[in-house]
């Protein structure tokens, strides 16, 4: 296929283009919603100005739109005891349960999930987001995604993943995002990633960026979605002096969308086509990448990319 882009918008890609694969179609999803609005009250992270009230509502405005669409809604985890027992893969520890659905637990037992917290990169190695509690196998309090080892996405359900979380998928991690998309020697495995380059930015009046990301992931490609509705340019941190970013000192909110396919051009194809009902079989491999952002976007905390 041509590969359409939006603005400029521009995948970039490993290995050679491929034709389209079939797409199996459209069904109904099992959706979960993973977020936490306040740390402080947990033990973690106990200091009140990390709190965030208003991120659940930004998760749960893409929740409902995509039951609004038919998908299950299979779990709304908020607070409460959040660990990363629910995203930790039982090849990492036996405890583990990324697998199953009940008290907050089963990133994987979902077709499509959104997961809403604190976030960090770890050199150019893997996202981390931050739990209310520690692990009680490790006492570690992060899910680490990337090439941490501990988390493998798509093994079992999980197609769709959003990390509303800063760094949730930085330019510098986009190399190691496919390795936790791919467990080894599963057949299935993860079709895309959907996060921020940098900082990311909170409020109740984003939670319709969110609700559009829902609703025009079923008409547009859902990589689309995210990024045009996610993009926000020359808003944030500011220089006191260039409150309307008349000299170029404000910052952006990066969003990136990343799927993985047998070669770049299957997850280019990929990357441009699946929506939440138009659904293609599972990745051959993790072998090739793409991902799909603003050019030239600068957010607080990473490099311009």
């Amino acid at each position: 296929m041509s590969t359409r882009m939006f603005g400029v918008l521009t995948a970039q890609i490993l290995g050679a283009l491929m034709g389209c694969a079939i797409a199996t179609g459209a069904w109904a999803l099992y959706i979960e919603e993973f977020a936490i609005g306040n740390w402080s009250s947990a033990t973690c992270d106990t200091n009140p100005a990390d709190d965030r009230g208003a991120w659940p509502g930004m998760a749960d405005a893409w929740y409902n739109q995509m039951g609004a669409f038919g998908h299950f809604k299979a779990g709304r985890w908020v607070d409460g005891f959040m660990t990363k027992q629910h995203e930790c893969d039982p090849l990492y520890n036996a405890s583990c349960l990324d697998y199953l659905s009940w008290s907050g637990y089963g990133y994987d037992w979902a077709d499509a999930a959104i997961a809403a917290y604190h976030g960090t990169h770890v050199g150019s190695n893997y996202w981390a987001g931050l739990q209310r509690y520690p692990f009680s196998a490790d006492g570690d309090c992060w899910v680490r995604a990337g090439n941490s080892g501990n988390t493998y996405f798509g093994d079992q359900w999980l197609k769709f993943f959003i990390a509303s979380s800063c760094f949730s998928a930085d330019a510098s991690t986009i190399p190691n995002i496919r390795v936790a998309m791919a467990k080894p020697n599963s057949v299935l495995r993860s079709h895309q990633w959907d996060g921020f380059h940098g900082i990311m930015w909170i409020s109740g009046s984003y939670n319709g960026n969110y609700q559009n990301t829902a609703w025009a992931g079923h008409f547009v490609p859902i990589s689309t979605a995210w990024v045009t509705n996610h993009h926000i340019q020359g808003k944030f941190s500011c220089q006191w002096y260039d409150p309307f970013n008349w000299f170029g000192t404000c910052k952006d909110q990066c969003p990136v969308a990343y799927s993985i396919g047998v070669n770049g051009g299957d997850a280019l194809n990929r990357l441009l086509n699946e929506r939440y009902n138009f659904v293609q079989p599972n990745p051959g491999s993790n072998a090739g990448y793409a991902w799909m952002y603003y050019p030239g976007c600068k957010p607080e905390g990473s490099p311009p990319m």
